[in-house]
């Protein structure tokens, strides 16, 4: 059986450009396909039949690739499907959708270990899910709200002492064609006075936690790689570090509690996950407080500024999965409800 890796990415990926450095380097066969081309630079093909299992072709740019060859993947970034411009809004909407139903119905169709499955990545992004599941494991967590009901935003307000955030609850950017990104942005007084807005579109609000310091919690397989970046030298960054200098700002390697390593572990776990980011808070008094978990979150300016071996360890982690014959499949059931006294077991030996 071929050990053969996938990259499912964008064209512009730096990080997967490292990626494919350090696999070349290694002497690893690996492929590397971007949805985006499809489907004007790009084919796919599934093939079913009675007498054979499915199979599964691409090509990108004339370049064969046959999933019989694939052992691992590692879905990175993919970028929006390079649609035709001579197709009308309706059309372009049903390209879409056949576009999507096709790739996605490639990635359920075909056995390989998968960092992450596209399906876990989708569930695992639900913003009420993680904090339910870090409520579960121990985690401290701020104060949130879920809603579109202005007056539970004003009664946050006022429980948190006018000390609130508004978060958006998916990828954080506005538009399509140009995207802009949206920050993590205190409420103040003037924001409430238009509060009505909210019947617009739901929105997260959290109570604004004093911190010390951000925490970065890289999570490959079994290995963390934490880091403290010192975001509060820079004003611009008080809030939402992404907005500041980010280069200009110290990241240090950290040491974290080992309840608080086995919490990041177990939750990568209950997500289905052998990779995430998880963004966390430390605070002056030393606590350290949840806020979320991205299972695509970038890492490679960290390994560019810590020299912390992320690639490397990511590398290991898709060859001895495919070494090991490992599956990933997507989510068909639910699984079966358990009892209290089971997930407490869990807590207390994760």
């Amino acid at each position: 059986m071929s050990n053969k890796i996938l990259i499912v990415t964008g064209e512009h990926d730096s990080t997967a450009d490292l990626m494919v450095l350090h696999l070349a380097d290694r002497g690893v066969a690996f492929e590397r396909f971007h949805p985006q081309d499809l489907p004007r630079d790009a084919t796919v093909t599934v093939r079913f039949g009675p007498n054979h299992p499915p199979e599964g072709r691409m090509t990108t740019l004339g370049t064969p690739i046959d999933w019989s060859e694939i052992a691992a993947v590692w879905y990175r970034r993919p970028q929006a499907f390079s649609l035709s411009t001579g197709l009308g809004a309706e059309e372009r909407e049903f390209a879409f959708h056949e576009c999507t139903a096709v790739t996605q119905g490639m990635w359920r169709s075909f056995d390989a270990f998968w960092v992450n499955h596209p399906d876990r990545i989708r569930i695992a992004e639900s913003k009420p899910l993680q904090l339910t599941l870090a409520g579960r494991l121990g985690f401290r967590l701020p104060r949130t709200l879920f809603t579109n009901d202005p007056g539970e935003v004003r009664a946050l307000w006022d429980a948190c002492g006018g000390a609130i955030v508004y978060k958006s609850m998916t990828q954080g950017v506005l538009g399509q064609s140009v995207q802009k990104s949206v920050y993590t942005n205190r409420v103040t007084a003037e924001h409430l006075a238009r509060a009505d807005l909210l019947r617009n579109a739901p929105g997260l609000f959290q109570e604004e936690i004093p911190k010390a310091a951000d925490l970065r919690i890289t999570v490959v397989g079994e290995r963390l790689f934490p880091i403290e970046i010192r975001s509060q030298t820079d004003p611009d960054a008080l809030v939402d570090w992404r907005r500041g200098a980010v280069p200009n700002m110290a990241h240090v390697p950290c040491t974290l509690p080992a309840e608080v390593e086995r919490a990041c572990l177990a939750l990568n776990r209950r997500l289905g996950l052998h990779y995430s980011a998880i963004d966390m808070v430390l605070t002056p008094d030393g606590e350290h407080v949840f806020l979320e978990i991205n299972p695509s979150g970038q890492f490679g300016w960290i390994e560019s500024v810590t020299g912390l071996p992320i690639i490397e360890t990511l590398a290991d982690l898709l060859l001895d999965g495919a070494r090991r014959g490992l599956v990933d499949r997507p989510i068909c059931d639910p699984p079966p409800a358990r009892a209290a006294s089971e997930v407490e077991r869990e807590k207390a030996t994760s």
